[in-house]
């Protein structure tokens, strides 16, 4: 035992010792921004990827600790999957002055030296670890290797700081744009108070046991909101939550207050957006009104025929106040809408109402439910209107996958959600050399069979091969079929589940045309766009591209896992209308984008280089982790790949610092050339955005050596107007305005 504490001491110490050759920085150092005013965007930290020590009290410690005992000693407070996390402040300004301390890995004897499951509220410590970039946001990420470093307490303090106070209208520059000045208090511990003039109304509440379960939005009644993020195991709501009876607030209640820590997102029509990670139970006021409920929705014909009444029944109970009446609106094909009485014979709490039928073919009946106590408080369901509606078609004949995918409203919700459905289509995507069958050693393609039934929007749907013991494995390419199943949404994709039935009436079809699209009109597109997601699993082609990022999630190179480098395979691509993401994990082709460095050495792979061209790219379109992306399934589908032929360089000399000319010629029209010098080889990263900070190119993204260098910019598909560009290299990071004359 003796001998274990020595090695432990010498261990410690000799971590401490190292900490001391790394700077004493402060949270102010690592987060300010100095020109914020004219960086509407998300430049990296001026000391990314520099190793430092800083200073701050810990807001959130990192396990549950000694007030619930036993096994609930060790469980995380911070969600972070396998790692720990805690968020520190600077003690005395919150200004520019929050970070989330990140360490990947929990479980090593290494990790456990760190003593970060140590860390308390209300203390003070010295981190040390590498300031790192996380999408828009940075970490500080531990040293677990080659010593670990511990953090060091240096005060306790009577309490953690108060929270700065805020309202959801000043996260806005204006009804629709984010405002960037609040960048400066991110990471930071702040409280939204509900008075007069500005309510805290809760909607788009997550439930269920998926990952984003618990979160909820918050709403001031004036159409500004912000995402509640349940970052914290005490508002999960999933098997990671730790309060087992804990319930998210019902939509439309109002809060008293709401406390937590400020994050952002980047955002396409925003530009940014705030979110709010509450901590602890504390942080979730009390409900100054809590409307009824109305759940299990439903009606008893999936499809309706021609004049045949549907009766619509739901479950609606009083919170507050008992229920004074349950209303079912409805209207049809857009036309005016009428309203009827739902009533109870039961006990039990379940309404019905009966929509008359109609006589219309193919018509779309939409409809609602609002229920009223006898406080006057009301609710609906959905409770977002304006993206949400229950709807059915009034059809004489069969079903077609359009009918099954079709959600006019912006919810991506099918008509068909949760009611089982037949429809025929053809295989446009299969399974065929998922484990490499082929011996080319290409990636393994995801578990994923796709079937089209036209060449329109909405004609795609994917089918899932688990839950059945049909052989939808066996599906190939070209297949026409019948299939029935139930359907469902996997994190905003629609499916057909618990395939029940599958008829293979012929094989080697002709598969439909791939429909060609711009980039820009997919691009970065949020969940349900209608723009996008009537493309969703349906064959599409982008033609004449260029690779504008050799890696959509990081740095070039190979995925490094959790605090180091993401690299998920997926890259940009640009027709000159915006970018859009292209998922290369999940085919069978030849092409990748060395997300593993065992790709190195198989040289039947071709790696995409930035820069390249494709003359055109098609695959289905498909949704996941927050991205619309392009999922090519075989190497025919990359048409005329040409590596890319380099760029403008200068000479020889070698520059003894990092230096970015202004543009020329600027004003320009349609193009210009940026120029710069590179002191050392190192990774380049040149963006483009407009005045509105949001991204309209990335311009360049790879390795090149030191020297001067030369790059163009073709700004023909933009529109006049001032532009950013800027440039990223090793701790380097500079911007500059251009003008664009049209």
């Amino acid at each position: 035992m003796k001998n274990n504490l020595v090695l432990l001491y010498f261990v410690l110490f000799a971590g401490l010792t190292a900490a001391q050759s790394y700077p004493l920085v402060t949270l102010h150092d690592i987060n300010y921004i100095a020109n914020q005013d004219t960086l509407p965007f998300f430049p990296s930290s001026p000391l990314a990827g520099d190793t430092v020590r800083v200073r701050g009290v810990v807001t959130v410690r990192t396990l549950v600790g000694s007030e619930q005992p036993g096994v609930g000693d060790r469980r995380p407070v911070i969600w972070v999957g396998s790692g720990w996390a805690c968020y520190i402040q600077d003690k005395d300004n919150p200004e520019w002055g929050g970070i989330q301390v990140y360490q990947g890995d929990s479980t090593s004897a290494a990790a456990q030296q760190t003593l970060l499951d140590l860390a308390d509220t209300a203390r003070v410590y010295e981190f040390t670890g590498v300031v790192t970039p996380y999408f828009q946001s940075t970490e500080l990420v531990l040293i677990t290797t080659p010593s670990p470093v511990p953090i060091e307490e240096i005060e306790v303090l009577p309490q953690r700081p108060n929270p700065t106070p805020l309202t959801i209208d000043s996260l806005f520059a204006s009804s629709t744009k984010g405002n960037y000045l609040m960048r400066k208090y991110q990471g930071t511990y702040v409280e939204f108070k509900a008075d007069a003039s500005h309510n805290l109304i809760t909607s788009d509440r997550v439930t269920g046991t998926g990952s984003t379960s618990g979160n909820f939005r918050l709403n001031d009644g004036t159409g500004k909101s912000m995402m509640v993020y349940a970052q914290s195991t005490y508002f999960k709501t999933n098997s990671s939550g730790i309060r087992p009876t804990y319930q998210s607030p019902v939509n439309g209640t109002y809060l008293s207050y709401l406390r937590g820590i400020l994050t952002m997102r980047s955002d396409a029509a925003a530009g940014v957006l705030y979110w709010l990670v509450p901590l602890y139970p504390d942080d979730l006021g009390s409900a100054l009104v809590i409307p009824p409920s109305i759940s299990s929705v439903g009606r008893d014909a999936a499809i309706a025929a021609p004049n045949q009444a549907v009766t619509v029944s739901c479950v609606a109970k009083g919170v507050q106040a008992n229920i004074q009446s349950v209303k079912l609106f409805y209207r049809l094909n857009d036309g005016a809408q009428d309203s009827l009485d739902m009533v109870t014979t039961t006990t039990d709490s379940i309404y019905s109402g009966t929509i008359p039928g109609v006589a219309l073919d193919s018509a779309l009946v939409e409809y609602y439910i609002k229920a009223t106590d006898l406080n006057g408080v009301s609710i609906t369901n959905p409770s977002n209107l304006s993206t949400s509606r229950y709807f059915y078609f009034v059809l004489n004949r069969p079903i077609t996958i359009r009918e099954v995918q079709y959600s006019p409203f912006g919810s991506g919700l099918s008509a068909f959600y949760n009611y089982s459905v037949t429809v025929s289509g053809i295989v446009t995507a299969d399974t065929v050399g998922r484990y490499s069958s082929a011996g080319n050693g290409a990636p393994s393609s995801s578990n994923r069979i796709i079937l089209q039934d036209g060449e329109t929007p909405w004609s795609g749907i994917w089918l899932n091969a688990a839950n059945t013991n049909q052989d939808v494995y066996g599906l190939k390419k070209g297949d026409n079929v019948t299939i029935t199943g139930v359907i469902r949404e996997d994190f905003d994709v629609t499916r057909i589940d618990s395939i029940s039935s599958l008829i293979i009436h012929s094989s080697n079809n002709s598969l439909p045309n791939t429909q060609i699209l711009t980039t820009g009109s997919i691009g970065t597109k949020a969940s349900n766009v209608i723009d996008a997601e009537q493309w969703e699993s349906v064959l599409i082609k982008f033609e004449n591209v260029n690779v504008t990022d050799l890696n959509a999630d990081g740095n070039a190179g190979p995925d490094q896992g959790s605090g180091g480098n993401r690299n998920f395979g997926e890259i940009f691509i640009n027709d000159g209308s915006g970018n859009v993401r292209v998922d290369l994990q999940d085919g069978n082709h030849l092409y990748h984008n060395m997300w593993d460095a065992s790709l190195a050495g198989n040289l039947t792979l071709i790696i995409i280089d930035s820069g390249a061209t494709i003359a055109s790219l098609s695959g289905y379109l498909y949704f996941s982790f927050s991205y619309y992306k392009l999922i090519p399934r075989m190497t025919t589908d990359f048409v005329g790949y040409t590596p890319p032929v380099g760029i403008n360089d200068g000479d020889n000399t070698i520059p003894d610092k990092f230096v970015v000319e202004q543009n020329y010629p600027n004003p320009f029209n349609p193009s210009t050339v940026i120029s710069y010098s590179l002191p050392k080889e190192g990774l380049v990263n040149i963006r483009i955005y407009n005045s509105l900070g949001q991204e309209v190119a990335n311009l360049f993204n790879a390795v090149q050596r030191a020297g001067v260098h030369k790059i163009n910019f073709d700004a023909s598909y933009l529109s006049s107007g001032v532009y950013f560009y800027l440039f990223t290299s090793d701790n380097f990071s500079q911007a500059k305005k251009m003008i664009l004359l049209k």
